[in-house]
């Protein structure tokens, strides 16, 4: 794939560090094509929406090639001369909906009447394959429409939809970008809102919540890859390429530059672009990009996130450069822009005096002028370690290397953006009667019980702030801090957080609650109805059994109703 899309003839190869890089870029094996396929049928049922005076010539231009049915969002401007080319009907778009190939909406007619678009149109079934909005009335308001909409905004969107159209009918695919894996999903817990970073940051919309888990539209997702770089556990990867078969490739690449240009080799930069946004653009500059620079295509530039770059960068890049073609939707550029914001202080930490131009992003053009000069790399031993296991994992071994290879300039802690997946919690221990509450709804096993002992605990290294632990304290006793406190990465560990004396029942001394949460279920029940008196009270002190059997010798086996209202 690296061939067909950039011609490494096109590459300059004057020096020693070109004719490296063109040997190592001729023995280069990508990354394998994906496993995973996800298919679309089209019959060529075309729904133009817009005013007439605009859809019917386009459904005239049409008809031939494609099945048309126009909903006019304003009427002729002068009565028709001729029956229409395809069915028609006055109308307004609502609700439009689905993929190529299975389209849906309803139609507001006249007087505010709503509709399915079957009766609507008179057709079976009621979809459509494709979608050619001309006005914007059926604009979903994503940053990325799905696969078979068009949306026209100006002369040059209506050139391509009307030179593309004719040729979506048939069957098509594209990979299945994604894998979910829900058991480490920071989304929710026992009805509680955390992580949705996922869901934030698709420009699609494929990305929605179902509860404490999310879901992927498989055929409305294209590939952007922002879910997976935000996201602080892993549980949403790439599949097209997987990190592992990614890294695979360019930690070989990079062993392979060295190995040709000798003891004087430039540090080389990882260029990774994507390969249908970007590979014009960067064939057209090609002759100009620095002989350092290798170039590698992934399917979305967008999709290669943090635990990639510190992995290339331990491998010896002096730069890792992502390369997304033209200008991409908001949404996928800020995903990656606030990745890096996230990430170049923890370079700095590391003691990186270039931790600014590390990782650049590059969005519509090639700047070839900004990777001129070689960067030293942050290591003076690449890496050799296979990037297997999780996201964190993977991170993990790379500050490994980074760490290790850094001088004295690194510190121990970083502190980083509030939106940071790394960071501590704090427990206020006056406040905090180890109800564990914050235990049983962390997604990552950040926080853990004591056992049989009254006792909290916090593993750092495992940490996503997603926030659920802080939400779930009935005592507002927990805060968090955005952080990167390496010696929690690098030589993970349990701290304790708070750990409390044991209440034992005043009858049979059975423990059975920690001290400071009798004080407080005590505290709060004495002006309830039920527990007014020392013998009530004296009762929550017991522990279940010995409750029970002085409740029926105190009162015979009778509770006590409340007391009836008065009006």
């Amino acid at each position: 794939m690296q061939e067909d899309l950039l011609d490494i003839e096109q590459l300059s190869a004057a020096g020693p560090t070109g004719k490296a890089r063109a040997a190592a870029l001729a023995d280069f094996d990508p990354p394998p094509e994906p496993m995973e396929w996800v298919e679309y049928r089209s019959e060529g049922r075309l729904l133009i929406i817009g005013p007439a005076d605009e859809a019917w010539p386009i459904a005239e231009q049409l008809k031939s090639d494609l099945k048309c049915t126009m909903l006019a969002t304003a009427p002729p401007s002068e009565p028709p001369d001729r029956a229409p080319p395809g069915r028609y009907l006055d109308g307004r778009p609502l609700e439009l909906s689905g993929y190529l190939g299975e389209f849906t909406l309803k139609v507001e007619v006249d007087r505010g009447r709503v509709i399915e678009a079957g009766p609507a149109f008179g057709i079976d079934p009621g979809t459509f394959d494709l979608v050619l909005d001309l006005d914007g009335s059926a604009d979903s308001g994503v940053d990325e429409p799905p696969p078979g909409y068009f949306r026209v905004r100006s002369e040059a969107d209506l050139e391509r939809a009307l030179a593309e159209l004719p040729d979506m009918v048939g069957e098509f695919q594209k990979p299945r970008f994604f894998a979910y894996d829900a058991d480490i999903c920071a989304h929710g817990s026992r009805g509680l809102s955390g992580c949705r970073k996922c869901v934030d940051a698709c420009a699609t919309g494929a990305v929605f919540s179902v509860g404490e888990k999310v879901e992927v539209d498989p055929y409305l997702c294209q590939g952007c890859g922002s879910c997976v770089t935000v996201c602080p556990s892993g549980a949403m990867s790439y599949a097209a390429p997987s990190s592992e078969d990614l890294l695979d490739s360019v930690r070989r690449l990079l062993a392979n530059y060295r190995a040709h240009a000798g003891a004087e080799a430039v540090a080389p930069d990882v260029l990774i672009y994507s390969a249908e946004s970007a590979a014009d653009t960067l064939a057209a500059r090609a002759s100009e990009l620095p002989e350092h620079v290798l170039p590698v295509a992934v399917e979305n530039a967008g999709s290669v996130g943090a635990d990639s770059w510190l992995a290339i960068l331990a491998y010896g890049a002096g730069r890792i450069i992502l390369l997304s073609g033209e200008e991409p939707a908001p949404t996928l550029g800020d995903a990656t822009r606030r990745q890096i914001d996230i990430y170049r202080p923890i370079l700095t930490g590391l003691g990186d005096p270039h931790s600014d131009e590390r990782v650049q992003f590059w969005a519509g053009s090639v700047e070839a002028a900004s990777v001129a000069v070689p960067l030293a790399p942050m290591t003076s031993t690449p890496a050799t370690f296979a990037a297997l296991g999780t996201k964190r994992e993977i991170l993990r071994q790379a500050l490994g290397h980074l760490h290790a290879e850094a001088g004295s300039e690194r510190v121990e802690t970083v502190a980083l953006p509030s939106s940071a997946p790394f960071g501590k919690i704090e427990v206020d221990a006056d406040a905090c009667t180890l109800c564990m509450a914050c235990v049983s709804v962390c997604p990552v096993s950040a926080i853990q019980g004591g056992g049989d002992l009254p006792q909290l605990y916090f593993r750092e290294d495992h940490c996503v702030q997603c926030g659920m632990c802080e939400s779930s304290c009935p005592e507002d006793a927990i805060s968090l801090q955005a952080r990167m406190h390496f010696p929690a990465h690098l030589e993970p560990a349990r701290r304790l957080l708070n750990e409390e004396e044991m209440h034992h029942c005043d009858a049979c001394g059975k423990p059975f609650a920690t001290r400071k949460m009798m004080e407080s279920m005590l505290r709060r029940l004495q002006g309830h109805w039920m527990f007014q008196g020392e013998e009530a009270l004296a009762r929550i002190r017991l522990c279940e059994d010995c409750r029970i059997q002085r409740m029926y010798e105190d009162e015979g086996g009778v509770v006590a109703h409340p007391p009836e209202r008065r009006n």
